[in-house]
């Protein structure tokens, strides 16, 4: 039996489906919802083994082909075809896979992974470090409470936001239990070595937004030949690798003139 994902639907228009990226949750996507409810279908999900979403089952794992398998069956119990899709880091590949299999309208993808250039993916020395700070301060005994101080968020966060004090204080600290349960490292263990593939087929409008306080998902670091030729390159002035919290008019904004397109 195949993993059922878990999700929340808010808002009428046209349908979006937002995709968190790894080690995080579909709360992270609460202040574009805010901002596009009003506009949007909107279906805010939790990939398989974070948040809401069971762990994958005995013989599944959590590639990006598998996790891409796991939303193309949310779509098809919703009854829609095609959607908008805006993703983040592992969420901006998944967009980009659902895209390549013609059930994107358009894609928003904020800080990709999965167009890194060799030595760049998910098993490079600063992907494996900062994931791995992450982790421990995560499994710090007191740290939930700790993350509800807006001095230590800052402190902690560096990087993974580019203001991390912009961050409410139940979200942060309901994001630090679940990177302490989430199934993180078997994903990146899945992840490792692989990469998007036959991304240039992608006929739909495109969007790829990097930040300027991102260290994990770099321009130079990404092969922007996988992205096909219609693909526009945006730049967010002082966000991290996750950026809804830091930015979060600038980042709707870009996912409704995406769609638009």
């Amino acid at each position: 039996m195949t993993t059922r994902l878990r999700y929340v639907r808010v808002g009428g228009g046209e349908p979006l489906l937002l995709v968190h990226g790894i080690g995080h949750r579909r709360q992270m996507w609460d202040p574009i919802v805010a901002r596009l409810r009003d506009s949007f279908d909107i279906v805010v999900v939790d990939l398989p083994g974070f948040g809401e979403s069971p762990s994958l089952q005995t013989g599944e794992h959590p590639t990006a082909l598998h996790i891409a398998d796991l939303l193309e069956s949310v779509m098809n119990d919703i009854g829609w075809d095609t959607a908008q899709v805006a993703g983040n880091s592992l969420g901006g590949w998944l967009a980009l896979e659902l895209a390549v299999r013609r059930r994107a309208r358009s894609v928003t993808a904020l800080m990709p992974a999965g167009l890194w250039r060799p030595g760049h993916d998910s098993e490079s020395r600063k992907h494996r470090l900062l994931f791995a700070w992450w982790q421990a301060l995560a499994n710090v005994p007191g740290s939930p409470t700790a993350t509800r101080n807006s001095f230590v968020r800052t402190l902690a966060l560096a990087g993974a936001f580019g203001r991390p004090w912009k961050i409410p204080p139940e979200i942060a600290s309901g994001d630090v239990v679940n990177l302490r349960s989430s199934d993180m490292s078997r994903t990146m263990r899945a992840l490792a070595g692989t990469r998007l593939h036959d991304g240039r087929s992608i006929t739909v409008p495109v969007t790829v937004l990097l930040g300027t306080r991102d260290p994990l998902i770099r321009r130079r670091d990404l092969d922007m030949a996988q992205l096909p030729p219609q693909a526009r390159i945006a730049t967010l002035t002082g966000v991290g690798h996750v950026p809804t919290w830091d930015d979060p008019d600038a980042v709707a904004s870009i996912i409704a003139q995406t769609a638009a397109s």
